[in-house]
């Protein structure tokens, strides 16, 4: 049996106006998907604990088959395991975004989906100015940066509260700055950034074109290196990520998951559907496991792009489930398809409201859907409480 898990980051929604009270996942035009569905079963999940942060770091845990309330540090360590970063016993990696300020708000959480290129000098250019013994910034992907700081659980810098970026767009950033006894060192360490990002020829050329300057970091999601059992210990099988994203490929090399690299995997609206979906169809000739992420859906909830948001919709359709269905037609395969949190249009941030789940394949007994959607899910019966659980029911039902 060969099993494949496709998170559709973000995608669950609210009824909006525009759409005539449907969301984007009924607004869609997704045949492959809701083919799956009346093929399957439907039902809702609770990926986000009563207590935790709606964040993809604890959804995807959740939705990988792991207790958030376990094994959950923080989300810096997940990425730093995807950078090769050693971290020591008290050592705590932090999400350093580059974003943009104006006027003392929080314009853009990722200034401008800034380029890898120019994210790297610009990291580049922190080091040389706030590298210390126990200070050092890494460059991940485009916005997606880190900032380690050695001996930081010492420090009681993971006592702090901290604030998602993509939770503050529009509001005033000295509300969110980090709160706490040990707070001084990482708010300045932020307001430093200033300094030194402004005046960068870099940013200098991306205002004169019109573009979103990161002029400034913002460091949240702080904490230590976790100890979870390998995905093979846990489940006995082998498997795979495929994601565009520092996060999920860290989560996967911690749990001993295969790291599969996919050109032009991007995070993004034109990142490469098709590449993913043969990326895993290659892997499972030889293996069991794929765990196919997409980031799209989530970046234009957060963007507030409409449109893009059921563009990307029916890309992941085409490019992704439908490949991987007409691949596998007449072999022995169980596909499941979720979001990992909802990200609606109106407020542009997560939720820790149930997602709408789909499985369906080889054993799955055919329920009465017409198609795959929030208020298709409403009418199931299924519904799991704890979000780990669900991957247990997908092998084993």
């Amino acid at each position: 049996m060969k099993y494949i898990v496709v998170i559709l980051d973000g995608a669950s929604d609210h009824p909006l106006e525009i759409l005539g009270g449907r969301t984007p996942l009924e607004a869609a035009e997704i045949p492959a998907i809701d083919s799956l569905a009346k093929k399957g079963l439907i039902g809702r999940v609770a990926t986000v604990p009563q207590g935790f942060n709606p964040s993809s770091d604890i959804a995807n845990l959740s939705l990988l088959g792991y207790d958030p309330g376990e094994y959950y540090t923080g989300r810096g360590p997940l990425e730093a395991a995807n950078l090769g970063i050693d971290l020591g016993k008290n050592d705590l990696a932090f999400r350093c975004n580059l974003v943009t300020e104006l006027e003392d708000k929080l314009f853009d959480y990722s200034a401008g989906h800034i380029t890898d290129k120019e994210a790297k000098i610009l990291i580049e250019e922190l080091n040389s100015s706030l590298k210390t013994e126990k200070l050092e910034f890494f460059f991940g992907t485009s916005y997606r940066n880190l900032l380690i700081v050695r001996g930081g659980k010492d420090l009681g810098l993971d006592k702090l509260k901290y604030f998602a970026p993509h939770d503050i767009m529009g509001q005033n950033i000295s509300r969110y700055l980090p709160k706490g006894e040990a707070a001084e060192l990482i708010v300045e360490l932020m307001q430093r950034s200033k300094e030194i990002l402004r005046p960068h020829e870099i940013n200098k050329v991306r205002i004169d074109l019109g573009e979103s300057p990161a002029n400034m970091i913002w460091l949240w999601g702080c904490g230590q290196k976790p100890l979870m059992p390998t995905f093979k210990q846990k489940y006995g099988l082998q498997g795979a990520v495929i994601s565009a994203v520092d996060l999920i490929k860290g989560i996967g090399r911690i749990i001993g998951m295969d790291v599969l690299e996919v050109p032009g995997a991007n995070g993004y609206y034109d990142t490469n559907y098709l590449g993913k979906a043969q990326a895993a169809l290659e892997y499972l000739k030889e293996h069991d496991f794929a765990f196919i992420h997409i980031e799209a859906t989530d970046e234009a909830g957060h963007n507030q792009d409409l449109r893009m948001k059921i563009a990307c919709l029916e890309r992941i359709d085409k490019f992704v489930i439908s490949t991987i269905v007409k691949e596998l037609e007449g072999k022995d395969y169980r596909i499941l398809i979720t979001p990992d949190h909802p990200t609606p249009i109106a407020i542009r941030t997560h939720t820790d409201e149930p997602v709408p789940f789909l499985i369906s394949g080889s054993g799955i007994e055919k329920g009465d859907y017409s198609g795959y959607s929030e208020k298709e899910a409403q009418t199931s019966s299924m519904y799991f409480e704890k979000g780990s659980d669900l991957l247990k029911y997908f092998f084993s039902h």
